[in-house]
């Protein structure tokens, strides 16, 4: 009898923890869990879009007869569509996530995303494409990078990569910020809320498999945006992820850029790979961890004084005491 009242004892205490774990004093489900329930909803919708998408198209090549071996002699705009599908269903993706992270920002937090603004999307993607541009004609003057060919080559792919980074990035923003910044800090402090923006960004861009550098680097930027975000410059949160994304894969194609895209420039590493990140990409190298510093240390420049003045306070309020 001892031990059925132990054990019901242990059962009653663990259910009330676990109800203590998934709800808040109000009732209200906790923020852990509403994220779990949004991350679950985001890999299905991906998985479901990129598979079932992939299918359709896979289909529909194989009623026209369209292949690699016989796309050569289609039409033009099977031919455009053959060589462009994988970037529709990328689109089509992050379309859908933009709309998922809608409703639930409307379920879950109840409320809705702020717009953006063009003034801040243009300063945000001036940050990014500065960035790279650096990072290039540096990595070219000290020779650890040179390019495969000297002339610079233009093609429809850098339009299309413009759309599939701009709605990549707005995505982002979206979801792993704007939805789940909003859903952290219901209940809790905003420090809550950068760090759970900064592991959904890890899980959304699979930037958890990156060199450890890396990882840090996107911890960094996932800090960046999150402030940006936080204090109502959203736009230039998408603003630097887009241009940097598009300008450092897309418009000049760094080692381990795999997008598929003709890139106007691409480079190959030949030295000094800590500092550009070598085959890893530009985000696994020192460069980017100086920039992402820099405008880490800008953004948080009023935050960071603020501690700084109520340190100083407390050791003063301390002295007093002591006199």
């Amino acid at each position: 009898m001892r031990l059925l009242n132990s054990g019901a004892g242990g059962l009653r205490r663990l259910w009330s923890g676990l109800k203590s774990a998934a709800f808040c004093k109000e009732g209200g489900v906790r923020a852990l869990w509403k994220l779990v329930f949004a991350y679950g909803l985001y890999i299905l919708w991906a998985w479901a879009a990129t598979y079932l998408l992939s299918l359709g198209f896979g289909a529909l090549f194989a009623a026209w007869n369209v292949s690699a071996a016989t796309v050569a002699r289609a039409p033009g705009w099977a031919q455009g569509l053959f060589a462009n599908y994988g970037r529709l269903i990328s689109m089509i993706s992050s379309a859908g996530a933009i709309a998922l992270s809608w409703a639930l920002a409307r379920l879950l937090a109840g409320r809705r995303f702020e717009r953006l603004r063009a003034r801040d999307f243009a300063l945000g993607a001036l940050w990014g494409l500065l960035a790279v541009l650096a990072g290039a004609g540096l990595f070219l003057a000290v020779d650890s990078m040179r390019p495969y060919a000297r002339e610079l080559s233009f093609h429809t792919d850098l339009l299309w990569m413009l759309a599939v980074y701009y709605l990549a990035a707005l995505a982002e923003e979206r979801f792993a910020r704007g939805l789940t910044m909003r859903v952290a800090t219901l209940h809790a402090h905003p420090a809550w809320g950068y760090a759970a923006s900064a592991l959904m960004f890890l899980a959304v861009t699979g930037a958890y498999a990156l060199r450890p550098l890396g990882i840090v680097n996107m911890l960094l930027t996932a800090l960046i945006c999150a402030r940006l975000s936080a204090t109502g410059k959203a736009g230039a949160a998408v603003g630097l992820r887009f241009a940097w994304s598009w300008a450092s894969s897309a418009f000049i194609a760094f080692p381990g850029a795999a997008t598929g895209a003709q890139a106007a420039l691409r480079l190959y590493a030949v030295s000094e790979n800590w500092l550009t990140g070598g085959d890893g990409g530009l985000i696994c190298g020192a460069w980017m961890t100086l920039v992402l510093l820099a405008l880490a240390a800008w953004l948080l420049r009023k935050p960071m004084r603020t501690l700084w003045q109520q340190m100083a306070a407390r050791r003063e309020s301390a002295k007093t005491k002591k006199h």
